[in-house]
């Protein structure tokens, strides 16, 4: 086992089939406040390119709605959502005894180099956005832009793309956001669980979509056979859900034990970089939206969204296009607090 978890007390497994099932919000919930929050989220200027929204509280949905064209089977791009269930995959290695989170990320571009002070970061800083590895995400600089160039221009093998760069820190002291990492991350991961496109499709399959009935789950892999667990993976709304649920449930899904004890606690932690203010955790917004409340999750390019509030008992996932501005981003978290707190803490 990779490290010791103290893992908290496990949730009740309220979800027992491959369908979710649905309820009729409870007393306590304010259904008018509720809908306003939903028609929010759909209608606002910046949030107008809202597709999907589904309210998920105690195991059951509460809440769903979606926008014309688009309904329970639509598959929905993930963007940087993909780094949450990255974070998931990685788990389900660990408890397998696959990874070790304290290790050297297994990359053969720095092992073929003695003495490579590459060499010494650990699966761990990967998860922590702490590598220390040069990188440059602002998606505002065309030509300086590395995670565009790393997606846009198509590179065969992206993690070994991200490995050709140098250090720019020591690794575990400085934290940045790169979907650089967890492309990198994705590899080891993909060494790990058997070395190619097949046998990582498998084991993701194997531990983690079929126990959570993820059956819409569609990753994208690159030509060297590594999922692209920056940003690709397709979904329906309600299967980003049940990747939320699993982790309200300590990772527990009908009795069977898919992520480590602990691993939640573990996921909700920031990194220990200095500079982390953005308290990121292991691939895990957090807490988020808003720092007063223990939500955490993750969000992606245009607004994607997956938010887990362990004190509502409470899942929200939005999908869908909305404006990369200030001011969307604003909207976006304002519509996800309102989502929030139409259901009362337990």
């Amino acid at each position: 086992m990779a490290c010791a978890f103290s893992a908290p007390a496990r949730a009740a497994d309220a979800q027992r089939s491959s369908e979710w099932a649905e309820a009729t919000p409870g007393p306590d919930v304010n259904i008018g406040r509720l809908n306003r929050a939903l028609e929010f989220t759909f209608t606002d200027s910046s949030l107008a390119g809202t597709r999907a929204v589904v309210v998920v509280h105690r195991g059951a949905v509460v809440a769903e709605r979606y926008a014309p064209g688009f309904g329970r089977d639509s598959r929905f791009l993930s963007h940087s959502v993909a780094k949450f269930l990255l974070g998931a995959v990685v788990g389900t290695a660990v408890r397998k005894g696959l990874l070790d989170v304290k290790a050297p990320a297994d990359v053969p571009e720095w092992r073929a180099r003695p003495g490579d002070r590459r060499a010494g970061i650990t699966v761990e800083h990967l998860l922590h956005m702490s590598s220390g590895l040069r990188w440059n995400e602002s998606y505002v600089d065309a030509l300086g832009d590395l995670a565009v160039a790393m997606n846009g221009r198509g590179y065969r093998d992206e993690a070994a793309f991200v490995a050709s760069y140098p250090l720019d820190h020591e690794p575990g002291t400085h934290y940045y956001y790169s979907s650089g990492a967890a492309n990198l991350l994705s590899g080891v991961v993909r060494r790990a669980v058997g070395g190619d496109r097949t046998s990582y499709l498998g084991f993701m399959r194997r531990e983690l979509f079929e126990p959570l009935g993820m059956e819409s789950a569609e990753p994208e892999f690159d030509v060297a056979g590594t999922w692209i667990g920056s940003s690709w993976f397709y979904a329906t709304a309600r299967d980003y859900a049940r990747l939320g649920q699993l982790y309200l449930q300590d990772g527990v899904r009908q009795g069977r034990r898919i992520l480590p004890e602990g691993w939640v606690t573990y996921t909700r932690t920031p990194g220990p970089a200095p500079n982390n203010t953005p308290r990121y955790g292991v691939m895990s917004q957090t807490p988020w939206p808003d720092r007063g409340s223990d939500a955490f999750g993750h969000r992606g390019h245009l607004g994607q969204a997956l938010i887990i509030v362990p004190s509502r008992q409470l899942v929200v996932v939005r999908l869908g296009h909305s404006s990369r501005s200030r001011v969307g981003t604003r909207a976006l978290n304002t519509a996800l607090r309102l989502l929030m707190e139409t259901i009362p803490a337990n």
